[in-house]
């Protein structure tokens, strides 16, 4: 036994020799010179394993991107050997055309196709070296696109000889298209694309088509990465040119790139619209070399810059798969809606302990379902994805990509009343993911109140997906109590928009929307209630502090007194000092009240909708001004005390200094500032409706 563990061991030390080891050294430093010597003198060692993945000296001048080296290797060897050396794989059946992909010059795959032409001659079949697989059955072309590698694809295309599209599938059904939206290579997806239309209609082995795929990737597109940017890098991704996001076009054999890229450009210009050469076209080219010299002194805008690339490109891809999908027109309506089915009549407790029953219920059964054999799972598992797997336009509304909605309903109206085999329609996949803008989007269309009728196979209303959070996820809110108020303001939203009569509905397991709000967000109540608990009392702890400080400031006046005057009466600083020391007393005593009045509140669920929250958000408010009249009140002391002459920049600096601690409070972004800034946008939407609404008045008596 230890002998044979001896044995192994040397072998794995043995498997390459001091040559092989001299020339990984040359490959690893980029000594090339050196490297091609090491193999002069044994030249047949050119095709020995030189790494770990089985790649030869010949794979491994790839890395070059030398294409003399690459040529003079290969004429080392005889011309047989040579055509060996060619199409020779790595542990993977990788040759030498599938590893030149990731050169930077096409002269690379250039140098392997003149050989391959001059030795053709002498073997009597084969096969062309692009059309060689390697184990996953993926051509040097396939692998090209999937990588990204644009140029290489269009180079090695124009060498195909047969038919191109035996090269766009592998043997796991993935097309190359798929590959490259998996990749996120938007720029190479457009030119298969165009290259062969029928890619968009093909499916992989899950059954999904491209448009379903990017439809599921919600972070490639601008509408689900705005909010998450910030507003500086929002503004710059505003003010960066819209031109210059045309596909790479540095080669083309036939002279015809050119013409296909400014199209590309004319037709990807969504924001802007299309191009025009007499509106400023040397202000435009200025202002791109501009953000270009930007782009590559602050790593920032290059960043933001290319995303604003993939943004576009997707949104392009999208368009051009959206024309040629036609999923939306398979709809499962059924011919029979049931009517509402009525809850029975019981007590309060009682369809509390039925609710109860009902969860427990439901959590064994889940319990049985984990533990049955695994040939029933693997069926019920494959049922399942039969019944979710959506169209392109419903999982797009699902994942809230606005772009592919919008595009599909603006070229297919009909598109909109499409339903689901479950029966779920546009409406319901937006509700369930609490998706606002696909929401939104929908309420402008004349369709919308065809949809709210809608009742699912599960016998569950626009009110029962939203009242559910089998689908929640967790928004960006400053606490648990405030993502409570977002669950029941979209559960409040689409109560409105209902009919009356559904608000009575059960479902399959008997439940109300109103009992399924209940039951689902329980732990979110509970942990609600425990959070704006903790926070009240704390602030009030703080309030209360800030309310003494500014009391006892009240009696101790700056400076003294003199017979019951104070001494710095006259002063406009003490005038000052004493607005803002009576203020930050009745705020900072305003604030305990509504933190009091939290912690004496019900807490029940509906309390959370307005009444808790916006006592939050005004004990928040009011603690935070008195914190900013204690800060200027004790700036205001200092300047009195100290009484320098020159005192222009002296009040400056204190009241900076003063301020330091009301600047840190506001940068934690207390629920405060988001509320503000909501009811703010709210208030800009109002007002920007009346007017609207005001000009059409004006244009009807015109």
């Amino acid at each position: 036994m230890a002998e044979s563990e001896t044995a192994s061991i040397q072998e794995r030390i043995s498997m390459f020799d001091e040559k092989m080891i001299s020339a990984q050294r040359a490959a690893r430093s980029e000594n090339w010179r050196e490297f091609k010597k090491i193999f002069e003198v044994d030249r047949m060692r050119l095709l020995d394993p030189l790494d770990l993945f089985g790649n030869t000296a010949i794979h491994i001048a790839t890395h070059s991107d030398n294409p003399n080296l690459l040529q003079e290797l290969l004429e080392m060897l005889p011309r047989q050997e040579r055509w060996r050396a060619m199409r020779m794989g790595n542990c993977v059946n990788n040759t030498l055309l599938h590893e030149i992909i990731f050169c930077t010059t096409v002269d690379m795959a250039g140098v392997v196709f003149k050989l391959e032409k001059e030795l053709q001659e002498e073997v009597e079949s084969y096969d062309p070296l692009v059309e060689v697989r390697n184990d996953s059955g993926e051509s040097p072309l396939f692998r090209a696109a999937k990588l990204g590698k644009l140029k290489m694809l269009k180079y090695m295309a124009n060498h195909v000889v047969g038919d191109i599209r035996s090269h766009f599938v592998r043997f796991d059904r993935c097309s190359i298209l798929h590959a490259c939206i998996l990749g996120q290579f938007f720029d190479v997806a457009i030119w298969l694309l165009r290259l062969d239309g029928s890619l968009a209609q093909h499916k992989d082995m899950d059954g999904f088509t491209c448009l379903q795929l990017l439809a599921n990737m919600p972070l490639i597109f601008r509408s689900q990465t705005q909010s998450s940017m910030g507003a500086v890098k929002n503004l710059v991704y505003y003010l960066l040119p819209d031109e210059g996001y045309e596909i790479d076009d540095d080669y083309d054999e036939k002279g015809e790139e050119e013409e296909e890229s400014v199209v590309f450009r004319l037709r990807t210009d969504l924001e802007s619209g299309p191009l025009d050469e007499a509106k400023q076209p040397a202000f435009s080219r200025i202002n791109y070399a501009i953000w270009k010299i930007l782009a590559k002194e602050f790593n920032g805008i290059g960043h933001i810059w290319q995303k604003k690339k993939q943004h576009k490109l997707a949104e392009c891809l999208a368009e051009l798969l959206v024309q040629k999908d036609f999923s939306w027109q398979i709809s499962f309506h059924s011919n029979f809606q049931p009517l509402i089915v009525l809850p029975i009549l019981s007590s309060k407790l009682d369809r509390i302990k039925e609710i109860q029953l009902m969860k427990e219920k439901r959590q064994l059964v889940e319990i049985a379902h984990s533990r049955i054999s695994k040939p029933l799972l693997k069926e019920s598992i494959s049922k399942a994805s039969h019944f979710k797997n959506y169209t392109p336009l419903l999982m797009a509304a699902g994942s809230g990509i606005v772009e592919i909605v919008e595009k599909i309903i603006d070229m297919n109206p009909e598109a909109i009343s499409h339903v689901s085999q479950d029966e779920h329609n546009v409406l319901h996949m937006a509700v369930k993911h609490r998706q606002l803008k696909i929401f939104n989007l929908i309420k402008r269309n004349s369709a919308f109140k065809s949809l709210i009728h809608r009742i699912t196979e599960e016998g569950r209303t626009l009110l029962h997906q939203v009242a559910r959070m089998e689908f929640y996820k967790e928004q960006r809110l400053p606490g648990v109590a405030f993502q409570l108020q977002d669950e029941l303001r979209w559960y409040e939203r689409v109560r409105r928009i209902i009919p009356p009569h559904y608000l009575m509905h059960c479902d399959k397991d008997g439940l109300t929307a109103n009992d399924v709000l209940e039951m689902e967000h329980q732990d979110m109540h509970k942990e609600a209630k425990c959070w704006i608990k903790e926070t009240a009392q704390s602030c009030s702890t703080v309030a209360v502090l800030v309310a003494t400080v500014v009391f006892a400031a009240a009696y101790t006046i700056p400076g003294g007194s003199e017979n019951g005057r104070p001494v710095f009466f006259g002063s406009r600083v003490f005038l000052f000092f004493t607005v803002t020391d009576v203020v930050a007393l009745v705020s900072s005593l305003a604030s305990v009240v509504m933190f009091l009045s939290i912690l004496t509140s019900p807490f029940e669920l509906w309390d959370f909708y307005k009444s808790l929250p916006r006592k939050l958000n005004l004990g928040f408010a009011l603690l935070f001004f008195s914190l900013v009249c204690t800060m200027l009140a004790f700036s205001a002391t200092v300047l009195l005390t100290i009484q320098l002459e020159n005192t222009e920049w002296t009040s400056v600096l204190f009241y900076c200094a003063g301020f330091l601690p009301v600047a840190i409070f506001a940068w934690m972004q207390f629920p405060l500032y988001k509320t503000v800034q909501k009811l703010v946008r709210r208030l800009y939407n109002g007002v920007k409706q009346v007017v609207a609404n005001y000009i059409d008045q004006l244009f009807q008596k015109t």
